[in-house]
């Protein structure tokens, strides 16, 4: 009997410590931004189908980037230099085994003009010379920050 309960707790206190991980390690960004980030969740959860995206405009545009996925990029909005939260100029998506495609991020990107900011975070240099870009991992957790640029936990294609 002591075995037994010696196993449930040590079930128990494993459960507890990777399942509250987490959320006890996440970063708080204040409750304007957080409200922000919620309603950017709202407006793209859409997207998790991706035919939802291409329906909308997005596109291909470049291969598979490891740690962060393929980009589909609605280019009438890298043209324009207004930036919408709830309209990102590219989704991200992870590609599976199955072949079907997980959203993971939302990235946000300017061409040229000074350095922009949003959610209090001001854009890393772009992909491309003159533009910055963010990118919002609110579909995938990242152990590096809802904001850095690469995840380690988005599987790169040629590990699967």
């Amino acid at each position: 009997m002591k075995k037994r309960r010696l196993v449930v707790f040590l079930a128990i206190t494993f459960v507890l410590t990777f399942a509250l991980t987490p959320v006890v390690a996440a970063k708080s960004y204040g409750a304007d931004i957080s409200k922000q980030l919620a309603d950017v969740r709202k407006e793209t959860a859409k997207y998790h189908d991706i035919q939802a995206a291409f329906d909308d405009g997005y596109e291909t545009d470049y291969g598979v980037v490891p740690n962060m996925g393929i980009h589909l990029v609605r280019n009438d909005l890298l043209a324009d230099p207004n930036l919408d939260p709830i309209v990102p100029e590219v989704l991200v998506y992870e590609p599976k085994k199955n072949g079907g495609y997980k959203l993971v991020a939302l990235e946000y990107m300017t061409a040229g003009g000074e350095r922009p900011s949003l959610f209090g975070q001001e854009f890393d240099d772009g992909p491309f010379p003159g533009s910055f870009a963010l990118h919002a991992w609110i579909w995938q957790a990242n152990p590096d920050g809802m904001f850095a640029e690469f995840n380690p936990n988005v599987a790169n294609v040629e590990e699967e």
